[in-house]
């Protein structure tokens, strides 16, 4: 579907300053298609590119310690643990596509793994009912993932000239208690995490994280004529140091606009 090499790169946990510095350094400079996968060195909030901070509960993510960031890509709010964190670019070159068609195709490729692993994924979903909540987990929209009626990953998606970045959140265990705790409206949150999210150990519990990369590998790797396990480019890592001075500097109470 796509031409050329789809490299993997696959991080160390880093801060969540640096990984989105990195997500938007592929943004910025990123030549080839790329599906990095990473983790957080510590519980992470992150917010969506244009999402307001006016539900959050500060005073909680400074007593807990989680660290606040904003994502490149839209969508709502995510506490990062316990979780296989991805992101997939395409330079603009290599996208034909409208940008909602996009969609379909990594949730179709996120379907085949998740199939691959016993795991059928709902024909369709709807949270219409969450849609005013300010956390992702709370509803599913149509391009994204969930297993009987409960959301299992999440997918957001940034667009500029040079390409197109997605960024995914599959859980394998939520702290849906935590996860609540960050907004002030914490009973009505959980209450809406209990009943739409789910974490992948809770539907197989023998599931590892490495399996699912594989199969992402794997099923990702089918839109392209080839898979190379690769490394960072100089360029991408220097735009990364740059960006984390710019914009993605650590804090707990103002995330990189």
């Amino acid at each position: 579907m796509f031409r050329g090499i789809l490299r993997v790169l696959k991080d160390l946990p880093l801060p969540g300053c640096e990984n989105m510095a990195r997500d938007e350094a592929l943004l910025s400079v990123g030549k080839v298609p790329t599906l990095r996968f990473f983790s957080w060195d510590r519980p992470t909030l992150s917010l969506g590119k244009h999402q307001k901070e006016d539900e959050l509960d500060f005073s909680f993510l400074e007593r807990a310690g989680i660290p606040l960031v904003r994502r490149p890509t839209g969508g709502r709010a995510i506490l990062h643990g316990d979780e296989v964190t991805f992101s997939f670019f395409l330079p603009r070159g290599e996208v034909p596509h409208p940008h909602r068609l996009l969609y379909d195709i990594v949730r179709e490729v996120l379907r085949k793994a998740f199939a691959d692993l016993g795991l059928k994924v709902d024909s369709s979903v709807s949270g219409v009912s969450f849609l005013g909540s300010p956390a992702c987990f709370s509803l599913a929209l149509p391009h994204e993932v969930a297993v009987l009626g409960k959301k299992v990953a999440g997918i957001a998606q940034a667009r500029t000239i040079r390409g197109n970045l997605f960024e995914g959140s599959i859980p394998f265990s939520i702290d849906r208690l935590s996860f609540a705790s960050c907004f002030r409206e914490k009973e009505r949150i959980y209450r809406e995490l209990e009943e739409r999210s789910a974490g992948l150990r809770e539907l197989r519990a023998d599931l590892t994280r490495e399996e699912l990369m594989e199969r992402m590998v794997i099923r990702f790797g089918e839109l392209f004529e080839g898979v190379h396990f690769g490394t960072w480019e100089k360029e991408e890592l220097l735009r990364a140091q740059e960006l984390l001075g710019e914009k993605y500097v650590p804090s707990s109470h103002h995330p990189g606009q």
